[in-house]
């Protein structure tokens, strides 16, 4: 983690005043939680909506941190600590990030994308931990505070880094960019997600895509082909760096030449390694596609094949990742911390496609952020999911009887229940784990279906 001086870090954040602070004094990592303060800490107070961190400046150095930044602007600044003044104390956090990457020998991969973030992450860390020492983004701290916490907390030693890179609004990508300076960007998918603030498709491809005009100079760029818009934008705005695309479909230059879905999770093989048949325990094409692309950062960081399964071997999925459990007699796919349309539209097809000897239910509440376009963006995963491998399709919220009312219209066999309540759901949950099921259930977070699901867990394990 950063072992800057005080004065480089004065520096480095162009401050406009130091107060009783020794420049020559160095700073062991950086914090802006007061909680998890540690010896040698510059402390970041950021002002929130409900907490404004300037008001545990003081207890923070009382606890051992070597200096805080403080806002010129902020008022009833003590005295007789030492503090490091800027404008904007997010903006030094940020300013400092990006002058410390600059110190970094580590290969920076740099992971975006509308869905398939934080799993994609995961694989290309566990790939690359198989041959060099490697660090990755904690978490989905992915943001204009969470990435520079990455950058800030990567060891000298650090061979690898790999930080997810996500934004909802304009111009969000040139900041994160421009602080991780990537050598190895990859862009897992183009959908929906957060369209309530980039307007359109087109617009969230264009912001997506400006992670290559901070890619190093002899850096890579790695995306997926099949998703919308995403290689037909790529293939309209080349770039001086290599660049691959990866994979199911034929316009792919790296793609999966077989594939099969087992109980133990997907299997492929790739033009690279001929015969070689990876395997990770993950399900669905859109793990494929995101195994892929952990297979190609592997191919750049110079591993072979079994050190790449090695990697798919040791793979640890951040939070629930789609974990599949067991619940009574049931066997549950757990998807319900995010949703969008293009990731809950993979993920009904991977219901469908599972090979499973039992009924198959799907378990869908809302999908945030979409916006004005929320009605017509639930109908259309109504309008064009293939729904012959579910048998059963269960929803609650207001939206997903979009969903509902167009998927049993175009199969009369799917058995389509809309839930009122979330009490109503759980009871009927329970029960259905009474018998072999195979549950997929998805969800954007603030529908709390993941406090459901925890329910349904708990009636089991009394």
């Amino acid at each position: 983690m950063i072992q800057f001086t005080l004065g480089e870090v004065i520096k480095a954040v162009n401050a406009a005043e130091a107060v009783n602070v020794d420049p020559e004094k160095r700073i062991d990592g950086v914090t802006s939680d007061s909680r998890n303060i540690t010896v040698g800490n510059l402390f970041v107070p950021i002002k929130g909506e409900r907490v404004n961190g300037h008001s545990f400046v003081v207890s923070c150095i009382q606890n051992g941190a070597s200096a805080s930044f403080w806002a010129e602007n902020e008022p009833h600044r003590p005295e007789g600590v030492p503090l490091i003044i800027v404008k904007d104390t997010v903006k030094a956090l940020q300013d400092l990030a990006a002058a410390y990457r600059q110190t970094l020998k580590a290969t920076v991969i740099g992971v975006t994308g509308s869905s398939g973030k934080t799993s994609t992450k995961d694989i290309i860390a566990s790939i690359a931990s198989v041959g060099y020492r490697t660090q990755k983004t904690l978490g989905n701290h992915n943001n204009e505070i969470g990435l520079p916490m990455t950058i800030l907390s990567i060891h000298e030693d650090t061979q690898v880094a790999v930080a997810e890179m996500g934004i909802d609004g304009f111009g969000q990508m040139d900041l994160l960019g421009s602080i991780a300076n990537p050598d190895v960007a990859v862009i897992t998918s183009i959908s929906e997600s957060h369209i309530d603030m980039f307007g359109s498709l087109e617009n969230i491809t264009e912001q997506k895509y400006k992670i290559t005009e901070y890619l190093r100079e002899n850096g890579l760029c790695i995306y997926n082909a099949d998703t919308p818009l995403l290689d037909d934008y790529a293939k309209a705005h080349p770039i001086s760096q290599r660049t691959v695309s990866y994979g199911l479909e034929e316009k792919a230059s790296f793609r999966a030449l077989t594939k099969r879905f087992e109980k133990d999770g997907i299997h492929f093989t790739t033009p690279e390694f001929g015969g070689f048949e990876f395997h990770l325990g993950l399900m669905g094409d859109y793990e494929v596609r995101n195994a892929l692309a952990g297979v190609l950062c592997g191919i750049s960081l110079g591993l072979n094949a079994a050190e790449i399964q090695k990697g798919f071997d040791g793979v640890e999925l951040t939070g629930k990742r789609e974990d599949i459990e067991h619940i009574g007699a049931s066997t549950v796919i757990d998807g319900t911390y995010n949703s969008n349309p293009g990731s809950l539209a993979e993920t009904l097809r991977m219901l469908g496609d599972f090979p499973a000897d039992c009924p198959k239910i799907a378990i869908l509440g809302d999908m945030y952020g979409l916006g004005e376009q929320s009605a017509a963006l639930h109908a259309k995963v109504g309008k064009e999911v293939d729904y012959r491998g579910i048998d059963e399709l269960w929803t609650i919220g207001q939206f997903t009887p979009e969903i509902g009312k167009y998927a049993v219209k175009r199969f009369p066999d799917l058995v389509w229940r809309h839930f009122s309540s979330k009490e109503e759901l759980r009871a009927e949950w329970v029960k259905l784990c009474e018998k072999e099921n195979f549950i997929m259930a998805k969800a954007s977070r603030a529908v709390e279906l993941d406090i459901v699901l925890q329910e349904v867990r708990n009636a089991y394990e009394r």
